[in-house]
């Protein structure tokens, strides 16, 4: 049988047709762009890295701002969202921006920018509430753009102080971590607000001081530099940006520790403890090697609430709030809070919490001790705004 094919003239949608030479256009530009980039950058020290970028390790960030740059082409025509993430070798993150920043003395005055974060948080309940009983004539800060939301508030419970810092990410390569010249056993100590101003955090907490002891594991961008887990609970963080803990005893072996690391994506650990919650379940012992578990102490606990979702706490005194507490009593309140993981970091003069620009707790003795490492948050969106640059 002999196909027949009738004539006639193609016609062209002019929407799709338009839609295409965007696309082409942007990724035509991004790919100029990056081409550049890279000739100047590969092979040469990053200010943001702690060693030169190979053309494979570019491919993120290039793929990353195509799809950024064709996503603001088209917006408005078709829902390309943009995506924003850090390759795992920066050291230093964007700066926030202060247009984003915030705070009221009148609680209810973040109740608009809770509304406003609503697409980050997906669908996530909040510990922070415009209800709260925040300390009286204490402020309450935010941070929101399209990468974090994080809000910063002290709350009396006890008799004492908490601090609370709530933050939601919108990728896991968000929360990191920051040894003291980005060195391991670096000989030089920071106090924790310096080290957060160092890297831009939005909110930060102070860590597990590491080098002040030589118990626990230690992983740090993804380095395994020391192996010891007779004696302490770990607290592993994947790529995922979830939170795994590792009860003392369970693994002592440098070789069990390299494949743990391998078979679950870590990417850097801590080193304290003890786990307080675990899966929503209390697991705190009834006795630990550090920390003063059983005594009244300034405390600092890291939480996690759900995906990408964490809960940053100190517990110090104040003046009107001369209360300490055990640990147990700590575990109790996040427990009321909901809270599904929860690991101990070092409290006491350590303790220190910092957040849209400055130090948020009361320390013991009045002045930050000067330490080896934080934990921080931060905003993925480029300093020039454009979506992607690397």
């Amino acid at each position: 049988m002999t196909e027949t094919k009738t004539a006639g003239t193609r016609r062209y949608n002019p929407v799709v047709t338009a839609l295409l030479l965007l696309i082409g256009l942007a990724c035509a530009a991004a790919g100029v762009r990056q081409l550049w980039w890279v000739g100047r950058n590969v092979g040469s020290v990053s200010e943001t890295a702690a060693g030169p970028k190979s053309v494979g390790e570019v491919a993120p960030s290039y793929d990353m701002y195509v799809n950024n740059l064709t996503s603001t082409a088209l917006e408005g025509l078709l829902p390309i969202p943009k995506v924003y993430w850090l390759p795992e070798d920066t050291v230093i993150a964007p700066r926030p921006n202060p247009a984003c920043a915030g705070e009221s003395t009148d609680p209810a005055d973040a109740a608009a920018v809770l509304a406003s974060a609503s697409e980050l948080l997906g669908g996530q309940e909040t510990v922070w509430n415009p209800e709260i009983a925040v300390k009286p004539g204490s402020a309450v800060n935010w941070y929101l753009d399209d990468t974090i939301f994080s809000i910063t508030w002290k709350q009396p419970i006890q008799n004492t102080i908490f601090c609370f810092s709530e933050v939601k990410i919108a990728h896991p390569s968000q929360f990191r971590r920051y040894f003291a010249d980005n060195t391991f056993a670096s000989p030089i100590q920071y106090a924790p607000s310096e080290m957060a101003q160092t890297v831009n955090a939005v909110t930060a907490l102070s860590g597990d001081f590491y080098k002040f002891r030589n118990f626990g594991t230690v992983v740090y961008q993804r380095q395994l530099y020391r192996t010891e887990g007779a004696y302490l609970d770990n607290c592993f963080v994947n790529s995922s940006g979830d939170l795994l803990f590792v009860h003392r005893g369970e693994l002592t072996e440098e070789a069990d520790v390299l494949q743990y690391i391998r078979d679950n994506d870590i990417v850097f650990s801590f080193c304290f403890g003890p786990a307080l919650i675990e899966h929503g379940e209390r697991v705190l012992p009834d006795t630990y090697l550090i920390g003063e578990i059983n005594d009244v102490y300034a405390r600092c606990v890291l939480c996690q609430m759900g995906e990408g979702h964490y809960l940053l706490v100190t517990v110090n005194g104040e003046p009107g709030y001369g209360n300490y507490l055990t640990m147990a009593q700590v575990t109790d309140e996040l427990m009321r809070l909901g809270v599904r993981e929860a690991y101990t970091l070092d409290g006491g003069q350590t303790a220190a919490m910092y957040a849209n620009g400055k130090l948020i707790n009361a320390v013991e003795f009045g002045f930050q001790r000067y330490i080896s490492d934080i934990l921080f948050f931060c905003t993925a969106i480029p300093d020039d705004g454009d979506g992607g640059t690397p």
